[in-house]
C-alpha cells in the first residue's frame, strides 16, 4: 500500500478540527514533479549527474517561525570548472542581481542550454567565461514552492499542537482537583480508585515506572496498553464499585485524557513520518539534497519527543494523588510501617519489627548500616504524622497489621509462659 493511502487511513479517527493540519502529502508529490521538469527544462539535471561539476544546493531562510510561516529561496551554485576537468560541459547563467526577486535563467542559446567547449574557439571561450563564469546562482521557482507548502503546513501543524497541548495541560489541572476531591480518605471510595490506579500503573501505558526502565512508549504501544487496561476494569466491575457519582465522571474523564494523549501522540508521529518520507522523496527524485538544511530549519518548532514525554509523565502523575500502600511497608516484613519508628538515619521501620531486631542483637540499620541506629531509637523516635497519615489513608492495613501483631505478640507471651508455640494456623491453645 502506497505510504499517501496508509498516511490519510491511519488518521481517519482523528478529531475532524485536526484534518485540515495534516501534511499535504500528495500535493506535496505533485511538486516534486514540478521539480523534476523544471530541473530538465534548464538542463541542471545533467550537470548534477556529472560528478566533476562542483555544485552547491542551499536554502535561504527568510523569516522565523515566530513571524509566521518559513519563505525559503532554494537555489543552486555551480562551479564551472571547465579545465582540466574530464567534463568537457560547462553550464553558464547570467550575474545573479540580488536585487531581482524572479529566478534567473539560463542564457537562451540555440543549441540549448549545455554548450560543448570543444565547439568553441578559445577567444570565443574566454569571452564566455568571463561574462558567465564569476557568479553561477540560480533559483528554483518550482523548489521553493514544494518549501512554501511545506514549510507552511508545518507551521499551521505546530499551532495547534501548541494548542493541543495547552487545553491537555488544563484538563489535566481539573482532572488533578477532581481526582483530589472524590478520593479523599473522608470518602468511601478511595480503595476503588487505589486499586484502579494500582492496575493503571501495571500496564506502563506511556512511560515505564521503574528506575531501569524510563522510556517513553510509542503510540501503538500505548493505544494497545490503553485498550487492555479499560478491557480490565470493565471485567473487574471497579468503575460499578465507585459510590460516589462525581467519581463516575471523574473516570469518564480520566480515560478521555489518555485518549487524547494517544491521538496526540499518533497525529504527530504520522506527520512527521510524512514530512520524513517526502523530502527523502524530494531528494531522491531531484538529486538536491535538502534533508539535513531542511531538519535544521524545522529541529527546533516541532513539538519534540521531550516535549511529548513531559506530558505522558504528567499523565502518570495523577495515580500519584492517591497513596499507594507499596511507598509506606516496612523493609523487613513487607507489611504496612505500623507505628513507624524513623532512625537517626531517617529510614523507616514498623516498632515490632524493630522490637525482634533488638532482640536478636542487631544495633545498626539493616538498610544503611548507621552505627547503632536501631539499638539508640526510643519512643523519641515514633514519627506522630506518619501514624496519623497511615491510619487516614490506609485504615485496613491498619486495621489488619494491628491484629497480626497482636496475635504475635500474645502468641510469644504463651510461648513464654508455657513453652508450648502457637502455628499460625491455630486459633486458640487449650491449658
Amino acid at each position: 500500500m502506497k505510504f499517501s493511502k496508509t498516511f490519510e487511513d491511519s488518521l481517519e479517527k482523528i478529531p475532524s478540527d485536526w484534518k485540515p493540519f495534516l501534511i499535504k502529502y500528495k500535493s506535496l508529490k505533485k511538486c516534486i514533479k514540478k521539480i523534476v521538469l523544471e530541473l530538465n527544462a534548464k538542463g541542471l539535471s545533467q550537470i548534477m549527474a556529472d560528478k566533476n561539476q562542483r555544485i552547491e544546493y542551499s536554502l535561504k531562510p527568510e523569516c522565523t517561525f515566530e513571524d509566521g510561516p518559513v519563505h525559503v529561496r532554494p537555489c543552486i551554485k555551480v562551479c564551472p570548472n571547465c579545465y582540466g576537468q574530464t567534463s568537457k560541459e560547462c553550464l553558464y547563467v547570467k550575474k545573479y542581481d540580488s536585487s531581482s526577486s524572479s529566478p534567473l535563467d539560463l542564457p537562451k542559446y540555440d543549441n540549448m542550454a549545455l554548450t560543448p567547449l570543444a565547439d568553441y574557439e578559445t577567444h570565443h571561450m574566454e569571452n564566455s567565461l568571463n561574462q558567465f563564469s564569476s557568479v553561477s546562482c540560480i533559483e528554483l521557482e518550482a523548489d521553493g514552492e514544494f518549501f512554501v507548502t511545506l514549510l507552511e503546513d508545518i507551521y499551521h501543524l505546530n499551532c495547534l499542537q501548541k494548542q493541543n497541548q495547552d487545553k491537555f495541560l488544563a484538563n489535566l489541572k481539573d482532572m488533578q482537583q477532581m481526582l483530589i476531591d472524590v478520593t479523599s480518605p473522608f470518602k468511601k471510595d478511595i480503595y476503588t480508585w487505589r486499586k484502579i490506579f494500582q492496575i493503571y500503573m501495571e500496564y506502563k501505558i506511556f512511560v515505564g515506572n521503574t528506575e531501569s526502565d524510563r522510556e517513553e512508549r510509542s503510540w501503538e504501544f500505548a493505544q494497545r496498553q490503553l485498550t487492555c487496561f479499560i478491557d480490565r476494569i470493565n471485567n473487574s466491575h471497579l468503575v460499578k464499585k465507585l459510590k460516589n457519582p462525581l467519581s463516575k465522571i471523574a473516570y469518564e474523564n480520566f480515560i478521555k485524557l489518555n485518549i487524547s494523549l494517544v491521538l496526540m501522540k499518533k497525529f504527530q508521529y504520522f506527520n512527521q513520518l510524512a514530512t520524513t518520507k517526502i523530502i527523502k522523496k524530494h531528494d531522491k527524485k531531484t538529486s538536491l539534497a535538502s534533508g539535513t538544511m531542511f531538519q535544521d530549519l524545522i529541529e527546533k518548532y516541532f513539538l519534540t519527543e521531550n516535549t511529548f514525554k513531559s506530558l505522558c509523565c504528567d499523565m502518570e502523575q495523577l495515580t500519584t494523588i492517591i497513596p499507594q500502600i507499596d511507598d509506606y511497608n516496612c523493609p523487613i516484613c513487607l507489611n504496612i510501617a505500623w507505628k513507624p519508628i524513623r532512625l537517626c538515619c531517617s529510614h523507616v521501620f514498623c516498632v515490632r519489627c524493630l522490637v525482634k531486631s533488638v532482640r536478636k542483637g542487631m544495633r545498626n540499620c539493616p538498610i544503611c548500616r548507621a552505627k547503632d541506629a536501631v539499638y539508640n531509637a526510643d519512643k523519641k523516635n515514633l514519627d506522630i504524622c506518619l501514624t496519623n497519615f497511615l491510619d487516614l489513608y490506609f485504615p485496613l492495613e491498619v486495621y489488619k497489621k494491628q491484629t497480626d501483631d497482636d496475635r504475635e505478640r500474645v502468641a510469644e507471651e504463651v510461648e513464654a509462659i508455657t513453652g508450648l508455640r502457637i502455628e499460625e494456623s491455630q486459633s486458640c491453645v487449650l491449658l
